[in-house]
């Protein structure tokens, strides 16, 4: 006699749809939560043994924070993207620019998260940037990792940054 399974293809799958359904449910980013990006204020930066990176944002208005990273070597600076966070018809979205890319149109990956702790901004479509992470460790320490493929290859950038005080 042949032991009966206690589970189904048919109902795993049905299981796999409600998981999938509930965890993006789940991932839905309020515009309510938008003030929680005043934690990016500032000027923040992180050394290199070649180099510094500093990134400053500051608030625009109520649905606009803007955003600009430099290389510094020395005395000379390099501006390497400006970016918006922005909130626009009922979603939130990072928009980044690349000094020198290939469009030098911003790219608009869409915040799945936003909490106290930081965000994740997405788009699956895209090759580079695919994900951006800004993750607050504490009030003084910001880690922000940029995801994505070029040319083939992945690449994953992490910037640990602390505030610059005034």
């Amino acid at each position: 006699m042949a032991k009966k399974r206690w589970y189904s293809s048919k109902y795993l799958l049905l299981a796999g749809w409600l998981l999938a359904g509930s965890l993006r449910a789940t991932g839905q980013v309020s515009t309510a939560d938008f003030p929680l990006l005043s934690k990016l204020e500032g000027t923040w930066r992180m050394s290199t043994r070649k180099s510094t990176i500093v990134e400053r944002w500051s608030k625009v208005n109520d649905s606009t924070w803007s955003g600009k990273t430099w290389r510094v070597i020395g005395k000379d600076s390099a501006v390497q993207q400006s970016m918006q966070v922005v909130q626009r018809n009922g979603e939130i979205s990072f928009l980044p620019v690349y000094e020198g890319g290939p469009t030098g149109r911003p790219i608009r990956l869409r915040l799945r998260v936003l909490k106290p702790i930081g965000f994740v901004a997405e788009d699956l479509n895209n090759d580079f940037p695919r994900k951006i992470t800004y993750r607050f460790k504490d009030a003084r320490h910001l880690d922000a990792r940029v995801e994505g493929t070029r040319d083939g290859t992945i690449e994953e950038y992490i910037f640990q940054y602390v505030i610059v005080e005034d």
